[in-house]
């Protein structure tokens, strides 16, 4: 079933009542308004007392930057973070790292809910929500928070918190142009506050052409936020989401492709190419990401004591969609190989060749994922004189179903459908044929107890231990490559934490913590084939942190050393058989140094500043097969790929109330492709730009206008960003070479002009 945007906007009004969000402190869910107090560095830091280090970028910030951003573009300058965008829509694909971990090795959450793929933990920008509606981002760069609702962190998270209902009746309103046919148009209405209930409905369209290749990406996003505050501190607060993308899907480039032909080459074709059969052999128009998903999280408090609440948190999830590169795939009667269909139905390949036409015979073959996702959190907080004692349970079950249907092409090379609910190639016996056809229940849970002793006036001690269990249930329905079979999982840890804090005095703190995490192998280890991955390790984490922050009267420093030993990664490789498996690559130590630095200067002016230094170092030779020929690669002491060694960003900002301006740029250091170090992408440094007018208004009609333009890559640097998709060696090694890293190419020179209103 597809829903359309209006059904899914009536069905969240029709919810709307009686709903709204705990504040908690150092939490997963995170808080409305800023932890501490707000600095002066434009946004981009403020005052923390989270016993970990932790970074925090407000709405001030996140309004200033582009305005088609996503979440995870706008934390550019947070240190730790290096990442990578397709394009500045906020629609396109993204990657990052985080203290030498993949983005899918980092726990996201949105105001509480859990984002990352259930399978890969992958994350996607149609989950962010529409930055407009984002009160603050925050970062805890090393672990996951203690009720973090997580199975695929390994290290750190990031979440983000919505804006809550104004109890004043008003409406927002912004539109977008910018560089490549970039519009957005966005509405937000508040319904103002009726007995403790208040409201917003926000709608918005976004659209642009691709600035690499033929296509283009556009989106529309309904979003509901009802809040109640029934008083005596128990509220409640449902926020419901839905997003619909049609997007055409970027390619990405190798080193040697983009060092001879350009940022601009795309080796997706505009036209059809033909191969030597006569048959279509690929065609942009095949490279399509479909998309719809639907969250919805109700985040409830209730005082059971004046020393006792309760926070309650079920959310679920549900997406349908699909992603595919250009190529076309041939089905015909010989193509059952996995024996499960009957295509007696069919026509030989060598009929399909002999018909003259390019497009029969050969089919739009999406890569389909459905994914189903209730989960809920609970939480029970209790103070006692000096003691703040939590205990907490969370359980989710995921379903995944990951299939790929044959979809017919039309005479011009297009798909008859893009969406993958159309029509589709089915068998002698009625089946719809598939490439692929798995089903993965995920059931998992965590129960944790943790104690915040603060045992003498400046000291305060944390000490907690959770404990997680998940299971794998994999189906796997049988494909044309493939038997049918059922296999499944279980994994479980206890999971320590610890952490200790100094106040020196007003201005000073000191802060020492210790946590253990973990991430469990994804879910293709109950599927891959050759190479015993169904019993993988999960990978594992101790993660040191030892900080210093300063606060002032127009000055904040911050300041973390850290350590990570990192065990069981996992990394995808060949098997004896020469198909790609996971497999266990040993240990990696992750240490480095972070800074932030912001504050006042005279006549209006402020500053940001952040720099991280991240050695991420292989501790084992990874071992790859060839032929039946197992291979050392020497990659103990390299530094693992996708990591730079040093970052450092700055940004200048000035705001009198009625003009603003900002200028900031970030270095970031060569980073490897491979986990050899044989192949490296060079350094660079990138610079943006934005400024503003507070338009002078009627308040009688218009309570406030603005004014924004964003220049983002203001020298046009023409360089690659960061890794796509990363090789255990691009060079040979005992007759083996994994074959080129590929990598998202750095965005051009954009402009973006936006003008909003609060009426």
């Amino acid at each position: 079933m597809r829903f359309t945007r209006i059904h899914l906007a009536l069905v969240a009004a029709s919810m709307g009542h009686g709903m709204a969000m705990a504040d908690t402190s150092d939490s997963d869910v995170g808080t409305i308004g800023v932890q501490g107090k707000a600095t002066a560095g434009g946004g981009y830091m403020v005052q923390e007392e989270s016993i970990k280090a932790r970074s925090t970028v407000t709405k001030e910030a996140l309004d200033k930057q582009t305005a088609t951003g996503n979440a995870i573009d706008k934390l550019k300058y947070t240190p730790g973070l290096n990442i990578s965008s397709e394009d500045n829509t906020g629609l396109s694909g993204f990657r990052f790292t985080m203290r030498g971990l993949n983005s899918d090795q980092v726990g996201m959450s949105v105001d509480g809910m859990p984002i990352n793929d259930s399978g890969n933990y992958a994350l996607y920008s149609n989950l962010l929500g529409d930055p407009e509606n984002i009160d603050q981002i925050f970062v805890t760069q090393g672990s996951a928070e203690s009720d973090g609702p997580h199975i695929g962190s390994s290290g750190g998270n990031i979440g983000i918190v919505t804006v809550r209902p104004t109890k004043e009746t008003g409406a927002f309103v912004k539109q977008i142009m910018g560089s490549n046919a970039t519009r957005k148009t966005f509405a937000r209405l508040n319904t103002g506050e009726v007995n403790g209930l208040s409201n917003w409905l926000s709608v918005s369209h976004t659209e642009g052409e691709m600035w690499r290749g033929s296509g283009a990406v556009r989106a529309d996003k309904v979003e509901w936020n009802s809040f109640f505050d029934a008083g005596n501190g128990n509220t409640a607060n449902l926020i419901l989401k839905y997003h619909e993308q049609d997007n055409n899907s970027y390619s990405q480039l190798t080193k040697a492709q983009f060092q001879q032909n350009g940022p601009k080459y795309d080796p997706y074709p505009a036209t059809p190419t033909v191969g030597s059969n006569g048959k279509l052999n690929s065609y942009y128009a095949l490279a399509q990401n479909p998309f719809q998903t639907f969250t919805g999280v109700l985040n409830t408090q209730f005082k059971l004591a004046d020393n006792l609440a309760l926070s309650v948190i079920p959310y679920y999830f549900w997406g349908n969609g699909s992603g595919v590169n250009s190529s076309s795939y041939a089905l015909n009667r010989g193509s059952n190989a996995g024996g499960v269909f009957d295509l007696s139905n069919l026509p030989t390949a060598a009929q399909y060749n002999a018909d003259g036409s390019s497009t029969t015979g050969v089919y739009y073959r999406p890569s389909r994922t459905q994914t189903w996702r209730p989960g809920i959190t609970t939480k029970l907080n209790w103070d006692l004189e000096e003691h703040s004692l939590q205990f907490g349970y969370w359980y989710e079950r995921a379903r995944q179903s990951q299939t790929q249907p044959f979809i017919a092409l039309k005479n011009n090379g297009k798909p008859t459908d893009t969406w993958p609910d159309g029509d589709a190639v089915v068998d002698a016996n009625g089946n719809t044929v598939q490439g692929r056809d798995r089903f993965t229940v995920t059931p998992a849970q965590k129960v944790w107890a943790q104690d915040t002793w603060y045992f003498a006036p400046d000291w305060t001690l944390v000490a907690g231990l959770a404990y997680m269990n998940v299971k794998r249930d994999g189906t796997n329905h049988g494909s044309l490559t493939e038997q049918a079979e059922k296999r499944n999982q279980s994994y479980n840890k206890l999971l320590p934490n610890a952490g200790l804090k100094y106040q020196l005095d007003e201005r000073d703190q000191l802060f020492y913590s210790l946590s253990r995490n973990m991430r469990i192998p994804q879910n293709y280890v109950l599927y891959d084939k050759g190479v015993d991955s169904i019993n993988s390790k999960p990978e594992t984490s101790w993660n040191h942190e030892l900080g210093w922050r300063f606060t002032g009267d127009d000055m904040t420093v911050a300041a973390t050393l850290f350590y990570m030993q990192f065990k069981d990664r996992q990394v995808s490789s060949k098997d004896i058989n020469g198909d790609f498996a996971d497999i266990n690559a040993g240990s990696v130590n992750n240490s480095g140094l972070e800074l932030e630095w912001s504050g006042l200067l005279p006549n209006h002016f402020n500053y940001y500043t952040s720099y991280t230094y991240t050695k991420a170092e292989q501790q084992d030779d990874l071992t790859v097969y060839n032929a039946g020929k197992a291979i050392l690669l020497p990659t103990s002491g390299k530094q693992f790929a996708n990591v730079p060694k040093n970052m450092l960003a700055a940004n200048i900002g000035y705001d009198d109330g009625r003009f603003y301006g900002t200028f900031g740029g970030k270095y970031t250091s060569k980073l490897y492709g491979d986990l050899t170090n044989d192949e490296a992408i060079s350094g660079r440094t990138v610079f943006n730009a934005g400024a503003g007018i507070y338009l002078p208004v009627d308040k009688k009609v218009v309570k406030d206008a603005t004014l924004r333009l964003n220049v983002d890559n203001l020298f046009d640097k023409k360089y690659l960003d960061g890794v796509y998709t990363t090789k255990t060696n691009a060079a040979t090694y005992g007759g083996f070479r994994d074959g080129d890293p590929a990598y998202i190419v750095g965005l051009e020179r954009t402009v973006t002009v936006s003008l909003e209103a609060n009426f």
